[in-house]
């Protein structure tokens, strides 16, 4: 009985201290969750001043896509105006807001140009659109939309690469460069701007590479792999990063009450296992008084 008393004993501190790691491992989870949705929360008024530069965004693409030039470069005026107006810490970083800034000065450039290429500058709209997008919807912007067109670019490239095609290889190097161009702005609003500026060498080096002579295909064979894991991480495919704006978080302590049952369940098999032993009884050895230290 002895034996029973302190086997019993034994498990229930194991299972005290199982217990105690499984709510204070929690409790850390539901803290560092709840730091993390505080600091990705944007404020009222920079959800009312986002929401309205997404409105005038709208506003401009739809007069680009009628060809209104002057109405246009009035709408580009508002835009240029209400940025200023927008505190974008919490929202995205420096890199994002200068992006969205240069992208909105470039259309100003086109849309006053003496030789205005209407085709031009309803993509000058277009990239503004999805950038301001990228403010007001965070968690699924428009931007998103783009995945297809460059993994069907990347594909085209490794594809043209391998039947050694070089007027393939360029024009899916162009299309990677137009459609990265297209996304870039939103792309430095969303994730890390390091990222995109490892976006930026690996197009420019296909680019330089479809230019090229000598080991062009391989190069770019080698450089497809690292360009396809880049894209899955920047369109979350393989891992969410913790970057402004963050995706819906996942509740952590999913995974703690999983591990946290398969210690308890652990502990609680090597008890059984211990009261089946012999019976269930633990055997007391008698010191024997002829051995010395007994």
């Amino acid at each position: 009985m002895a034996g029973k008393d302190r086997r019993g004993h034994r498990f229930g501190i194991w299972l005290a201290l199982s217990v105690s790691l499984l709510l204070i491992a929690t409790g850390c989870g539901e803290e560092k969750s709840a730091k993390v949705t505080s600091a990705a929360k944007p404020t009222a008024e920079q959800v009312q001043k986002t929401e309205l530069l997404g409105r005038t965004a709208e506003e401009l693409y739809q007069k680009a896509k009628q060809g209104d030039v002057p109405g246009s470069l009035m709408t580009l005026q508002q835009l240029s105006d209400q940025i200023p107006k927008i505190r974008f810490e919490g929202l995205t970083s420096i890199e994002g807001m200068n992006a969205l800034t240069r992208a909105v000065t470039d259309a100003k450039r086109l849309f006053n140009a003496t030789t205005f290429k209407p085709e031009e500058g309803l993509l000058a709209a277009a990239k503004i659109r999805l950038a301001a997008d990228a403010l007001t919807h965070p968690h699924r912007p428009l931007w998103l939309q783009y995945d297809k067109l460059l993994s069907d670019d990347v594909n085209l490239l490794e594809k043209a690469a391998t039947d050694k095609n070089r007027a393939e290889v360029r024009k899916g190097a162009a299309l990677l460069e137009q459609h990265i161009g297209m996304i870039r702005p939103s792309l430095l609003i969303s994730r890390s701007p390091t990222d995109v500026e490892k976006l930026d060498s690996l197009a420019t080096f296909i680019k330089l590479q479809a230019q090229g002579e000598g080991e062009l295909y391989r190069n770019v064979l080698n450089a497809v792999p690292p360009l396809r894991g880049l894209l899955d991480k920047l369109f979350l495919k393989r891992e969410t990063t913790a970057y402004l704006p963050y995706p819906e978080q996942q509740n952590p302590i999913l995974w703690i009450i999983t591990l946290g049952s398969v210690i308890l369940a652990s502990l609680g098999f090597a008890a059984w296992r211990l009261s089946k032993k012999n019976g269930g009884l633990v055997p007391v050895r008698r010191p024997d008084p002829e051995k010395p230290g007994s």
